[in-house]
């Protein structure tokens, strides 16, 4: 909320909070990449560095092109709700049985879309010539546009989507990347025992090394599985180990 993040994500008046916990997550990466930092320098001077990695800090970097925008143009960035986008169709559309997000974002995508769902009139519209005209333009555009792709399925559109070359994408939620197609074939789920015992298949990280997948390096510990391990390598010997594990403090 401090940090303007939640101004841009929501709509206008109404500051909402990201859909992932984007703060938590990335400051714990730069805090990871500012260790890796050090340890290299260290072996070149034998110093090592303090390192510090902040969730305001990192907030606001994630604001920093908005923050850019206003320091070189003068006007401050909407909410992303309420932005203009910098295309003429990038948006997400009803279709008969669902929603699909579709882009057109260059010359020639605007050419084929048009032509291909029956919209020859943009085309031969003067004051829609040119990427800045079409962006103007899309408050008499995307009525037609909207209408033009609801007569469709969503695999249908799917489908020709693909076959012209424009992008798309289903609105997926995140259940249903347990099957999705390409995790599951490039090793992008690892699994994962939970305290029940049940094994599900959670994200790897989204890292590929010599073309391969980082695997699990190690599942997640049962509460206190570790107790007795790390009470050894603080000093205290066998006889202290079992009083607290039969006093409950190492379970």
């Amino acid at each position: 909320m401090m940090g303007g993040l939640a101004y841009m994500t929501g709509a206008v008046g109404k500051p909402s909070r990201a859909g992932s916990s984007v703060n938590d997550i990335m400051g714990g990466m730069f805090g990871a990449i500012g260790i890796l930092a050090a340890l290299f320098e260290r072996r070149t001077t034998g110093r090592g560095r303090l390192v510090q990695s902040g969730l305001f800090e990192n907030n606001t970097l994630l604001v920093a092109q908005h923050m850019a925008q206003y320091a070189v143009t003068g006007v401050e960035a909407r909410p992303m709700t309420e932005r203009m986008p910098a295309w003429p169709i990038y948006d997400i559309f009803d279709t008969s049985d669902g929603q699909l997000f579709v882009g057109v974002v260059t010359d020639g995508q605007w050419r084929v879309f048009c032509e291909a769902f029956g919209l020859p009139q943009f085309l031969a519209d003067p004051e829609l010539t040119t990427q800045r005209q079409r962006v103007e333009g899309r408050g008499r555009t995307l009525p037609l546009v909207s209408a033009a792709l609801a007569l469709y399925t969503r695999a249908e559109l799917i489908e020709k989507c693909e076959a012209l070359g424009l992008p798309y994408a289903p609105i997926a939620r995140p259940i249903e990347m347990f099957d999705d197609p390409h995790l599951n074939a490039s090793g992008g789920l690892v699994p994962v025992t939970l305290p029940d015992g049940r094994v599900t298949r959670l994200p790897a990280l989204p890292l590929s090394l010599d073309g391969k997948r980082l695997p699990l390096r190690r599942d997640l510990p049962g509460a206190g599985e570790h107790g007795a391990e790390i009470a050894r390598e603080l000093g205290y010997d066998e006889a202290t180990i079992a009083r607290l594990k039969a006093s409950g403090a190492l379970s």
